[in-house]
C-alpha cells in the first residue's frame, strides 16, 4: 500500500511539474525599453547626454530600434544668496525636452520636458575656477537627468499596450 501511494504521488508530481513548464505564460509582453534610437544636437552637453542615455538604455548597435528618442538638454544658471549673505552661490538647472516616436510609423508617442533639481556652487573671483565649477556641475546634472528621463520613459513604455 505504501509503495503504491508513493508511486502515485511521484507520478502526480511529475505531471504537475511538466504541466507548469509546458504552458505558455500569460504575461503581457511589454515594449522593449532597450531598443531606442537616440538623437541629440551636436554641442558638447548634448553629446555627453546622448552617451549617458546610451549607457542607461543599454542600446545595442545591431539591435533593430522600436522607438526613436529626440532629446535636447539645456542649462540655466542664476545667482542666489547664501544664508549668511556673505558669498553668492550660483544655482544651475538642467532642462530636457524630449519627443518619443514609433520608429516604423514615425508617430509621436510622448513628448514633454523634465527639469532637474538645482545644483548649487560657490562663486570665486577666478574666472577659471567658475568655469571649471560650472563644467562639473553640468556633468553631474547630465548624469542625473539622463537617469531621470530613463525612469520616466520606462514607466511610460510599461503602461503602453
Amino acid at each position: 500500500m505504501y509503495l503504491l501511494l508513493k508511486n502515485s504521488l511521484f507520478v502526480i508530481l511529475i505531471l504537475f511539474i511538466y504541466g507548469c513548464v509546458s504552458t505558455k505564460s500569460n504575461f503581457v509582453k511589454t515594449n522593449d525599453i532597450n531598443s531606442v534610437s537616440i538623437e541629440t544636437s551636436g554641442d558638447r552637453d548634448n553629446i555627453l547626454f546622448k552617451e549617458h542615455l546610451k549607457r542607461i538604455f543599454n542600446t545595442k548597435r545591431n539591435a533593430i530600434p522600436k522607438f526613436k528618442l529626440k532629446a535636447t538638454i539645456s542649462f540655466s544658471s542664476s545667482d542666489t544668496l547664501t544664508v549668511s549673505g556673505l558669498n553668492a552661490l550660483s544655482r544651475t538647472l538642467a532642462n530636457v525636452s524630449y519627443k518619443l516616436y514609433n520608429f516604423k510609423s514615425k508617430k509621436l508617442i510622448k513628448s514633454g520636458s523634465i527639469t532637474s533639481f538645482p545644483a548649487l556652487g560657490s562663486t570665486s573671483n577666478s574666472l577659471y575656477t567658475n568655469d571649471v565649477n560650472l563644467k562639473y556641475i553640468k556633468d553631474r546634472l547630465n548624469v542625473s537627468i539622463s537617469k531621470k528621463l530613463y525612469l520616466h520613459l520606462n514607466i511610460f513604455l510599461r503602461r503602453l499596450k
